[in-house]
């Protein structure tokens, strides 16, 4: 798990989650409120997921959290 602030200066968090068929998915939850987003990885395993997570920075996760889409809205 990964915390970072965005633009707006808002706190997240980003873990990473085993999905169904196969998928793995980034999530993005806010530290204070709500509003929880998600963003399919394209990685083969988890353990590739988490190493693409760690080697992000703050910018990078800035980018991926701005094209995120509501977690359950598709």
């Amino acid at each position: 798990m990964r915390t970072f602030e965005d633009k707006q200066g808002q706190r997240w968090q980003a873990a990473i989650l085993n999905a169904s068929y196969g998928s793995t998915v980034l999530l993005f939850s806010p530290v204070h409120g709500d509003g929880i987003r998600q963003q399919v990885l394209a990685a083969e395993t988890l353990a590739e997921a988490e190493q693409q997570l760690y080697a992000l920075d703050e910018a990078a996760l800035c980018e991926l959290l701005e094209t995120a889409a509501e977690w359950g809205g598709g």
